[in-house]
């Protein structure tokens, strides 16, 4: 097991919060009293308003707090928050809330947590949570949404939201330099072009050497590097009643793809000599590896006041992604297998909705349509090594076709019983149907991945089967919520609400069936409040959640290839406590901190994790009786994926003045996260250990704020850790993995990296 180095850190890391925590400067009463909190407006309840007014789980990061900080994408916000965890395996990115996520990655299957830009919903969640540009804040919605987000949105929803065209002229450019040869150009032009029209422009060129070194003149020579460019224009046609906004945006990506890391010792390519290596951030990769993608798309946002009361919307989008990804599976310098994975999607959706307010409390009706075309396809080359009697060559693919069309009405009220108690009511009834046309192919050694990147290549003659299917699915998902409001700085309120998880197929094995929607059920408490006029915002919410037909991944064996596929097959219960804390004791100071308490546990999973045969019956009970069929574990009461018993951040800001007239501040945060399981097993091998991350930072902003300078260090302790971990079967030694588990790999993060940036702001 790869353990970090947090035990002999622990001294620094201490160091470092205490002096996060430590004010440098003494609280007077005359700062006190002109020290007030500002106020986030969000639009989660698809209306704007005041973050402390909703009564639901919400985190906002601001466009600012985004630019101050280096937040590159949801993968550093994730760092911050800590009901939020991000991993990435496959070119997927993988989010968790509250423990609720999805670590499966196929276009047959789609995420447990709901990604929007700009109002629309991504079928997949790549193209939301790549890097960001010119944003003007990131909302992340805990616990089901099911009524206003639907589908997919089980664990939570986040909505990213770009910054709109401006009615006056402004601008800004910022350039910075890093770490890794990192060099990251950003600018935005916004203003008013005619009469009751406005636009806005933005671009960003992000090119690095990557965080990892390759040793192994054979390969990629870069991994886990940055290769991006990226543009997004709007216009905005504004009148008293109407405001017509469309949004175009495009961005391309490549880079060596990134490196994996062999932890345990079962891997063939040790039992062969590969070269040994303890460092995380160097690898002997000896493939031209590779990852491109590029994603786009067009929204259009109509928003007409038809009185003081009543409003109508309409979003409408078309988004698009298309990726190709080579990658080095075992992370050696012996050729092992290669794994290849190509992936492209077409989505078109419109949602319209009515909603409007009155005396006796608010109201919102709506309909939703989401259509979606993707293609997707799996490619490994086992080669013919010596002795091939160990592991045998071969290589094989999978290739799947799919479609899906979703559509939704949906309904809230919030009725005011008096002037400090509201009950709201929503429902939504989701219909969805998919199909999906899979086909494996079994290739010659010598093939290669054989046509991958050209799929039409592949001729019907070497399909080794054929699967084509499709379902439909339906679900009513209801909200019922009581908000008692005693003064306008206190709101408390109870909820109970359902999600559902969409249907899916497995596109890694044709031999196993579809499998049915996940569903949730949850109860949860929360507090929002405000203390000390407005310079204490003290958030707190509780949570109980019964989660069943969970879609788990299991081993699967056809032939001689052994993949994982998804199968509704469990039970588990979520309980958790959250606490956010955000204080402002002075003008030049603020405090932020935020913590969250979660026990996520199976109440119900027996899954295979292995395989039975008559050299290892004797080693196992679990194997007694059961030569020739999986290995069986009884999985109730472990930790579900992804889902660390504690995590918290706490960061603190200090500014100070200076003669001239600037402003220099001090910025400081330590994030912490528990250990966290990567498969239902909850085996030490397949987790990452607790660690702990300190960043921290200086700037200088002028007297006028047009001219900013700033300087960071992230990671500042320089901690090793995994953000995710796999078992491959294809890379393992079978003489070792006597129970064909799989290899354990881990994905490694950045280490400690540093960056100077300079931000010039231009007109009003």
């Amino acid at each position: 097991m790869f353990t970090t180095r947090l035990p002999a850190r622990s001294a620094r890391v201490r160091r470092a919060v205490a002096l996060i925590l430590l004010t440098p400067a003494t609280i007077t009463v005359a700062q006190a009293q002109t020290a007030q909190l500002e106020e986030i407006v969000v639009t989660a309840q698809k209306r704007a308003e005041n973050l402390q007014d909703t009564p639901i789980a919400i985190s906002a990061v601001t466009g600012d707090t985004i630019e101050k900080l280096n937040i590159d994408d949801i993968g550093a916000i994730a760092a911050a928050n800590p009901s939020l965890v991000y991993s990435e395996a496959g070119g997927e990115a993988q989010l968790y809330i509250r423990g609720i996520g999805s670590n499966i990655f196929s276009v047959g299957v789609d995420q447990s947590v709901a990604t929007h830009i700009d109002g629309v919903y991504t079928g997949r969640a790549n193209m939301g949570l790549t890097q960001f540009l010119d944003i003007d804040r990131v909302e992340i919605l805990r616990g089901p949404q099911g009524t206003l987000y639907g589908r997919n949105a089980t664990g939570g929803a986040i909505n990213i939201i770009s910054r709109a065209p401006t009615d006056d002229f402004e601008g800004y450019v910022s350039g910075l330099v890093g770490s890794f040869d990192r060099v990251d150009v950003r600018g935005a032009l916004s203003g008013p072009i005619a009469e009751n029209f406005s636009a806005r422009v933005a671009v960003r060129r992000l090119k690095d050497d990557g965080y990892t070194e390759d040793l192994d003149p054979r390969g990629a020579n870069k991994i886990d590097d940055n290769d991006l460019t990226a543009i997004r224009g709007s216009l905005r046609w504004k009148t008293d009643a109407l405001t017509a906004t469309v949004i175009a945006e495009h961005s391309e990506f490549e880079n060596g793809n990134t490196s994996i890391f062999p932890i345990d010792n079962t891997g063939l390519a040790e039992s062969l000599g590969a070269k040994p290596n303890r460092d995380i951030h160097k690898t002997f990769n000896n493939t031209p590896s590779f990852h491109e993608w590029n994603t786009g798309g067009v929204t259009g946002q109509f928003d007409w006041t038809i009185n003081d009361s009543t409003n109508l919307n309409l979003t409408v989008g078309y988004r698009d992604w298309d990726s190709d990804f080579l990658f080095n599976t075992d992370g050696t310098d012996i050729e092992i297998t290669r794994s290849s994975f190509i992936y492209a999607s077409e989505q078109l959706s419109a949602e319209l909705r009515l909603a409007g307010e009155r005396e006796w409390g608010r109201w919102l009706v709506g309909a939703y349509w989401f259509d979606e075309d993707k293609y997707g396809a799996l490619g490994l080359v086992r080669s013919g090594f010596t002795p091939p009697a160990v592991l045998p060559p071969r290589s094989f693919v999978f290739r799947a076709d799919g479609t899906g069309e979703a559509t939704a009405l949906f309904g809230q009220v919030d009725f005011k019983l008096a002037d400090t108690w509201t009950l709201s009511a929503g429902l939504r009834y989701s219909d969805e149907k998919k199909g999906d046309l899979l086909r494996q192919s079994t290739l010659l050694p010598d093939n290669e991945l054989l046509g991958l990147f050209t799929p039409n290549a592949i001729p019907d003659a070497t399909a080794a089967s054929t699967r084509n299917v499709s379902r439909r699915w339906d679900a009513w998902t209801p909200r019922i919520g009581l908000e008692y409001r005693p003064s306008d700085d206190r709101l408390f309120y109870l909820t109970y609400s359902e999600g559902f998880k969409s249907g899916g197929f497995n596109d890694l094995s044709v031999i196993n069936p579809p499998f049915n929607p996940e569903f949730i059920e949850s109860i949860e408490v929360g507090a929002k409040t405000e203390w000390l006029d407005g310079r204490l915002r003290a958030n707190a919410s509780a949570f109980h959640y019964d989660y069943t037909d969970l879609q788990v991944s299991v081993f699967a064996s056809t032939g001689n290839i052994t993949t994982t596929f998804t199968t509704n097959a469990a039970e588990a219960t979520v309980k958790g406590v959250e606490l956010d804390l955000l204080a402002k004791p002075t003008e030049s100071l603020d405090i932020a901190a935020s913590l969250a308490f979660l026990d996520a546990t199976y109440d119900r999973f027996v899954t295979p994790y292995g395989s039975c045969n008559a050299a290892n019956v004797s080693l196992d009970v679990r194997c007694t009786g059961r030569v020739g069929l999986p290995r069986l574990i009884d999985a109730a009461g472990n930790h579900l994926n992804n889902a660390p018993e504690f995590k918290g951040s706490v960061s603190a800001t200090y500014s100070i003045n200076i003669a001239n007239g600037g402003v220099v501040t001090l910025q400081g945060a330590v994030n912490h996260q528990g250990r966290v399981y990567f498969l239902p097993a909850n085996t030490d091998v397949m987790s990452q250990a607790s660690y702990t991350l300190v960043d921290a930072r200086v700037g200088y902003e002028n007297a006028t704020g047009n001219l900013a300078v700033g300087a960071f260090v992230k990671n500042l302790t320089d901690e090793d850790y995994f953000h995710n971990i796999v078992q491959f079967t294809s890379t393992s030694d079978a003489r070792k993995d006597v129970f064909a588990i799989g290899n354990a790999l881990g994905y490694p993060a950045a280490g400690r990296h540093w960056g100077l940036e300079v931000t010039y702001r231009f007109g009003n």
